[in-house]
Formats: C-alpha cells, sequence, structure tokens
C-alpha cells in the first residue's frame, strides 16, 4: 500500500510540474499517467496476495 502511495505521490508531482510548464504539459502528464497505472498494478498487487498467517515461534 506505501508503494501506491508513493506512485500517487509522484503522480501528483508530474501533475504540478504540467501546471508550472505548459509548453511541455504533455510530457508531465503522460508520467502522471504512468505513475497512476503504476499506482493501480501495486495496489491489485496488494490485493491479491495472500496474508501469511504468522508462523508458530520455535519452543
Amino acid at each position: 500500500m506505501e508503494n501506491a502511495q508513493r506512485c500517487r505521490a509522484i503522480a501528483l508531482l508530474c501533475r504540478q510540474q504540467a501546471s508550472l510548464h505548459p509548453d511541455q504539459n504533455w510530457k508531465w502528464l503522460a508520467q502522471a499517467e504512468r505513475w497512476e497505472h503504476l499506482a493501480e498494478a501495486e495496489f491489485i498487487l496488494k490485493a491479491e496476495t495472500p496474508k501469511r498467517e504468522a508462523e508458530p515461534a520455535a519452543a
């Protein structure tokens, strides 16, 4: 989940760059979309990964 949040934060930074650099906004918006896709893939991967049960401690 933490990786997905990081990807979304980077996507937000890319959108901010797009607003600051209108001459290159196509590049920044494409990067933002890429990071959003990565965030979604990370979220799906995390949701599909079965949680491991705690192993009993060796006595």
